[in-house]
Parts: structure tokens; C-alpha cells; sequence
């Protein structure tokens, strides 16, 4: 499972290994129409998008974030916003994983689940005035454990310190978005019964390219590298952002033919297109300028590109 790998790798981070390099964001239909190719220059590499709300809300803007986010070439990944104020938790996951479960799993930031007050009829609604301790962490734990079951992928919580110190400990076994918004990156304090974190949403009211209006902004407690192993994927020589974006797969999602631009200065030696699982499918050997790929099933992969001078690249591909 990769629960155990990702907790392995969660409690081997430490305040030393912290930068500041691997910075994101979460947006939902408040941004309203992104242009993700302008958030990547703007050096946020990852981002979560708003899926779903309760047992049937869909935010308007998830499939144009979710698919352009990832063309653009940003990491992608879904939260839910959690109503257990008015659902079950497996009437909230099922909602969920019927609209978010496509883009869960290798290459795609863990599923969250967003745990906040929520507003009814424009009221706040506190959910510790609902729920005891017990109650709430019980509900939390049965959607967790719903979305992974479903997936193989362990979950994260969004919270703040007010519901990191009142949920029970037994949710620290999963990774901690904590949401801080004092406007630094420096590691978070009071985060209640978890031991350790992954993600500080430390800003609100963030101003980024391609967005108009304030953005939340979010930090990881790690490295590119350490990014990477998060969300599956490694390369032996991992390339610089700028080498990246030098590399582009169009269009994605992909129907027959998939085009390639390469600006590097040097050639392509190889591309092996792999299964979500990691499995090999194909290798194209001194490819030109496109891959046919209308013998693929409707699926997500992942182009492994090889230059001549050694660094690996690592793409997803949305199969139509």
C-alpha cells in the first residue's frame, strides 16, 4: 500500500530538510478562469483543485482546472470539502471519488480532504458545536478510509489548529495540510495531535500570474526530489524547472496522436510510456516529433523521456 511508503517517507522528514523552493497552490470556482501556463512561470509547481463539496456539490470549476493544470504542466491533485453536518462520510467520499477518482494516484498530490467550518445559508456552521471529539474524528476516519480503500492511496487533512488539537490522535497516521495564513513560509506552529506535516497553507490573500484576485498559497516541507517520491514519481537525474518546461507533450488529454516539442540542446534518446501502476507499455526509440498512441485504452500514463545527456523527464498523459 502507499500508506506505508508515504508515512516512511513523512516522519523521515525534519525541520533541517525544509525549503522553501516547492511552492503551490489550492484554488475552487473563486479564482474563477485560470491560466496555469502564467501560475507555472510564476514558479508554484503543484496545486489543488476544489472537486467536491457534501454528497453532491461539484465546484463549476474543476474539470477546466484539473485538466489545464495539468497540461500546463503544474502537479495536480482534488480535495473534497467535508459536510458532516449534513451527510454520512461515505456519502461524501462516493461523491468524491465519482468526480475526483480519475486524477488519484501516481504523478497527482494525495487526495484531501478538507476539514473547516462550513457555512449553511450563509450561517457558519461549527462543527464542534455538533460533534463531540469521538464524533468528528469517527467521520473523518470512515472518509479516509473510504477514498483509500477505493484508490490505494492514503489521503491527507486540510485543517487548522482549531480541529488539528480537537480531532483524536489516531488521524496522525495521515499527512497534515495545515492551514496558517500568517503570511511566511516558516514551519507551522501549534499543530495539535499530529507530530509532523507536509503542506502550510500560509497565505489567503496571495497574488500569483494567471490569476485575478487573491489565491490561497501553500508551502511543502521538503525538496523537489522529496515532492517527487510523494506522488510516485523518481528520476535518476532529476531536471531543473526551466529544463522542464523546455519539454512539452500536446495536446493532453490525448486522443491518436500526441506532438513534442523539445527545446532542450539535447535529443531525445527514448520514451517508455508506462501504466499508472508502472508497468511498461511502449518504447519509442530516437523519437521525432509525435507518438501514436491510438492503441491505448482511455486511461492515465506516464511518458518517461530520456535526453542523451542522461536527465529523465517525467510526463503524464491523459488518454482519451
Amino acid at each position: 500500500m502507499q500508506k506505508i511508503l508515504f508515512f516512511s517517507f513523512l516522519y523521515s522528514l525534519s525541520i533541517s530538510c525544509f525549503c522553501q523552493s516547492a511552492l503551490g497552490i489550492d484554488v475552487s470556482m473563486w479564482q474563477n478562469t485560470v491560466n496555469w501556463q502564467d501560475v507555472l512561470s510564476d514558479d508554484k509547481v503543484y496545486a489543488w483543485a476544489k472537486a467536491t463539496e457534501g454528497k453532491t456539490g461539484l465546484d463549476p470549476q474543476f474539470s477546466n482546472n484539473i485538466t489545464n493544470g495539468i497540461n500546463a504542466g503544474v502537479i495536480m491533485g482534488a480535495y473534497h470539502f467535508a459536510r458532516p453536518d449534513n451527510n454520512t462520510a461515505v456519502e461524501d467520499a462516493t461523491n468524491f471519488l465519482n468526480v475526483a477518482g480519475n486524477y488519484i494516484g501516481n504523478g497527482f498530490l494525495p487526495p484531501a480532504l478538507d476539514l473547516e467550518n462550513p457555512y449553511n445559508n450563509g450561517q457558519v456552521v461549527v462543527l464542534t458545536n455538533l460533534f463531540s471529539s469521538a464524533q468528528l474524528t469517527d467521520w473523518a476516519q470512515s472518509w479516509m478510509t473510504t477514498v483509500e480503500n477505493q484508490t490505494g492511496v492514503a489521503p491527507i487533512i486540510y485543517c487548522n489548529g482549531n480541529y488539528a488539537g480537537y480531532v483524536n490522535s489516531s488521524l496522525n497516521i495521515y499527512g497534515l495540510w495545515f492551514a496558517q495564513p500568517n503570511g511566511d513560509t516558516l514551519p507551522p506552529t501549534n499543530i495539535g495531535n499530529w507530530n509532523n506535516w507536509l503542506f502550510k497553507q500560509y497565505s489567503w490573500t496571495g497574488s500569483v500570474a494567471g490569476i485575478n484576485g487573491d489565491v490561497d498559497l501553500n508551502v511543502f516541507n521538503g525538496t523537489k526530489a522529496d515532492l517527487n517520491n510523494l506522488i510516485g514519481i523518481n528520476s535518476s537525474k532529476t531536471p531543473s524547472l526551466v529544463e522542464e518546461r523546455k519539454i512539452k507533450l500536446f495536446p493532453n488529454p490525448v486522443e491518436k496522436t500526441l506532438h513534442i516539442v523539445n527545446n532542450n540542446p539535447f535529443e531525445i534518446e527514448q520514451i517508455i510510456i508506462k501504466s499508472s501502476q508502472g508497468k511498461s507499455i511502449k518504447l519509442i526509440l530516437n523519437p521525432t516529433n509525435f507518438i501514436d498512441l491510438s492503441d491505448l485504452s482511455s486511461s492515465i500514463y506516464f511518458a518517461e523521456i530520456l535526453l542523451k545527456n542522461n536527465t529523465t523527464f517525467i510526463k503524464k498523459i491523459i488518454k482519451k
